[in-house]
């Protein structure tokens, strides 16, 4: 006898990198995986070092929700020696099949990683969207 489980979903891992040039004052739509209910965002904030008074910021916001999905800085005092630093690095509770709408201010970063599967499902979220 074979059993048939219907409306379950196999989650496939995978990810979505955009570069910084992509990702500079940009709105960008994206949809979440089928069984996705978690989305690892992460991105490297460029260090700011060696000039006085320099920050940089990098941020990610839902436009429909407002929510922050992440957000990261890096700061130099007077004398340029960093004094802060904070890369995005955050777990955000999402909702299966739906498309956001979301506006990047990451030009300050390396690019921007969205990454999903079971592990990633499994973790506690930093930020909930649904």
């Amino acid at each position: 006898m074979r059993r048939l489980f219907f409306g379950e979903v196999k989650v496939e891992d995978g990810s979505k990198k955009w570069d910084y040039d992509e990702t500079n004052n940009k709105t960008i739509a994206f949809t979440v995986p089928p069984g996705i209910k978690r989305i690892k965002v992460f991105a490297e904030v460029d260090y700011a070092l060696g000039e006085p008074n320099i920050y940089v910021g990098a941020s990610i916001k839902n436009k429909m929700t407002n929510k922050t999905w992440g957000e990261g800085l890096s700061e130099a005092n007077d004398v340029g020696d960093n004094v802060s630093h904070q890369d995005i690095d955050s777990i955000v509770g999402v909702t299966p099949n739906k498309t956001y709408t979301l506006y990047f201010d990451c030009y300050a970063t390396f690019g921007v990683t969205f990454s999903w599967g079971k592990a990633i499902n499994a973790m506690t979220p930093t930020v909930e969207d649904y």
